[in-house]
């Protein structure tokens, strides 16, 4: 007896393990053996017998797919970084081109809307650092107010917040939004400073999520900080 079946008889009693084991230190035994192709059959999901060649080019497609889905996954996550990158490039010529605060909280809505989908945005300035409450879009917030009895937690760690929003906490940030508010997110300007937060709203419940990345959210902030500090008096 010679061939193919002395080689497999040489240990009769090898388990799965070791056949498989041995195949792969054996990678050519097809084509030392090519008669396998047309006698090994594999069950398909369908129910029908489809030869070794066939189960391998199967798999390969499959594979391929997914590498296909995670190039195209990485063209689009690249698409949007490019794209953010540049709404950001956009929104900082906005706020440095700004001549006071209310073009700066002008300048920061009309951005936000346009660029970033956002439905409407709120900045609060402690009230120690602004005392002026005339100037549109800019709200100072007194230690006793009611934005600051609302808003404590956040205040007191000064970490940025996402999520839902309730109707009562939108309806304080937001009052003049024609969209209902659903989602929200709360970022601290100047966090050691304490110098006050902004608040970003939209109507899509999911747009903002507690375990969101927050780099875009702080760079945004340290933008709006700058402008607004530069411009305080």
């Amino acid at each position: 007896m010679g061939g193919l079946s002395e080689e497999l008889a040489v240990a009769p009693m090898l388990d799965e393990a070791q056949v498989i084991a041995w195949l792969r230190t054996n990678p050519d035994l097809v084509e030392r053996h090519p008669d396998l192709l047309e006698t090994l059959e594999l069950s398909h999901k369908s129910g029908a017998a489809i030869s070794l060649i066939e189960r391998q080019v199967e798999l390969l497609r499959a594979k391929n797919r997914r590498f296909e889905d995670r190039i195209a996954s990485l063209i689009d996550f690249a698409r949007d970084n490019e794209r953010r990158a540049t709404n950001m490039h956009k929104l900082a010529r906005a706020l440095i081109r700004a001549p006071s605060l209310a073009s700066v909280a002008a300048a920061l809505r009309a951005c936000m809307r346009e660029d970033f989908d956002i439905d409407d945005v709120f900045i609060g300035i402690n009230g120690t650092a602004f005392l002026r409450h005339d100037i549109e879009g800019i709200v100072p917030i007194e230690p006793e107010s009611v934005i600051a009895r609302a808003y404590d937690n956040f205040f007191r760690t000064r970490l940025v917040e996402c999520g839902p929003i309730d109707e009562a906490r939108a309806r304080l940030l937001f009052p003049r939004c024609d969209a209902i508010i659903h989602s929200a997110a709360i970022v601290p300007l100047e966090k050691e400073k304490n110098l006050g937060m902004i608040a970003l709203g939209s109507r899509e419940a999911d747009r903002f999520q507690p375990r969101q990345g927050k780099l875009f959210l702080e760079m945004t902030a340290e933008l709006i900080a700058a402008a607004v500090r530069a411009r305080l008096t």
